[in-house]
């Protein structure tokens, strides 16, 4: 850009020089450089910081897919870069094991409701044992006592009393387990949920809710918008919810965004809503226009890395910052793949003079994005 400022000031020099206006010594030729510095001071220096420019690349979300169950794949829904909607079918797992737990939870909740219901005839059953357990006992204690009266007048040997002893020792016994029998029936009758269920209903209908999840967990859908890429899963390979084994890659395109990097040195002046314009290497020859959204306040050199070591010394750099970008038609991201690079000028509010020459170059730049196969 400054030699194609500087051929203007040379041709003036060449027609005042052939007019006679202008002598043709070094001195007058010598004021190129002069010029040249000129241009630098008051321009493209301060241009720097007043229209800041960088790289840009189109950015999105890929997720790995990683089932909530394990097992082995019996059908590959998705097709290798072919959009799909939020919902489709990715792939599927055997379902045969998992509808096996569905109806052993099934039968599990039947038993346990039916256990609930002869709680409550257990409750009282063991009611109306500990009631005669309690009458034999009183029973056996008025013996006792009688008995104990005769071995005293001397009308019956000790013999019988150790035997009416006995007897009310066993009374006794029946009757502490009777109370203990009595005591867990109403405990287990007790165990309710605040909602009223019994806590072991509660616990076999949460066991058939979590069946029945996992079952449908057997159809792994597309999280969003997007499509599958490197598609190497096959039926028969057996997939794991393991985070470290995901079963295929997903692309989201449902959220692209726009993002460029600036130099630490060129951040002072950036602000949120400035003006910002924009070419693409897939479109040559077009320029875009957007606003600035954010600067993401962090860079990967910011990062404390977690680890049981003390931080080793690094060579330090100015490394740039990420600054994304609004585009001002929101349907013109769809016309660009995630990955797609261009060049970003930001149009700041200061040094205004110098706009006028970033918009030139990036106009340039998209001219020339027609020959040119790299930044």
């Amino acid at each position: 850009m400054i030699i194609i400022l500087t051929l203007p000031y040379v041709a003036l020099l060449f027609v005042l020089t052939r007019m006679k206006i202008l002598p043709s010594s070094p001195a007058v030729w010598g004021s190129i450089g002069g010029w040249v510095t000129l241009l630098l001071i008051f321009l493209f220096i301060p241009m720097q910081w007043g229209a800041p420019s960088g790289a840009a690349r189109i950015m999105t979300r890929v997720v790995s897919v990683v089932p909530n169950v394990s097992g082995q794949v019996v059908e590959v829904a998705a097709q290798p870069n072919a959009p799909m909607q939020q919902g489709d079918v990715l792939f599927r797992i055997d379902p045969l094991p998992f509808q096996h737990s569905v109806d052993q939870a099934e039968a599990t909740l039947v038993r346990v409701q039916t256990q609930a219901k002869q709680d409550v005839e257990a409750l009282e059953d063991a009611k109306a044992n500990f009631r005669r357990a309690v009458a034999a006992e009183e029973l056996a204690q008025s013996r006792f006592d009688d008995d104990k009266q005769l071995v005293e007048s001397e009308v019956y040997s000790a013999n019988r009393l150790e035997k009416r002893q006995s007897d009310l020792d066993q009374a006794t016994a029946v009757v502490d387990s009777a109370r203990a029998a009595v005591s867990r029936a109403d405990a287990e009758l007790g165990a309710v949920m605040p909602n009223g269920v019994p806590a072991k209903v509660a616990e076999a209908e949460a066991q058939l809710e979590q069946a029945r999840w996992n079952l449908d967990q057997t159809v792994v859908r597309a999280p969003g918008e997007g499509f599958v890429t490197n598609l190497a899963l096959a039926v028969g390979q057996r997939a794991v919810n393991l985070p470290l084994a995901p079963s295929m890659a997903f692309v989201d395109t449902s959220e692209s965004t726009l993002f460029t990097q600036i130099h630490q040195i060129y951040l002072r002046h950036i602000a949120p809503g400035q003006g910002v314009e924009f070419t693409m290497k897939k479109m040559p020859g077009l320029v875009y226009t957007g606003t600035v959204d954010t600067v993401i306040p962090a860079a990967s050199s910011g990062q404390a890395q977690v680890s049981g070591m003390v931080a080793p010394s690094s060579q330090v750099f100015s490394e740039p910052f990420q600054v994304r970008i609004t585009v001002d038609d929101p349907e013109l991201l769809a016309m660009f793949d995630p990955g797609s690079v261009g060049t970003v000028a930001i149009y700041t509010d200061s040094a205004g003079a110098t706009h006028i020459i970033r918009k030139v170059m990036l106009r340039l730049e998209a001219i020339l994005n027609y020959i040119n196969p790299v930044l």
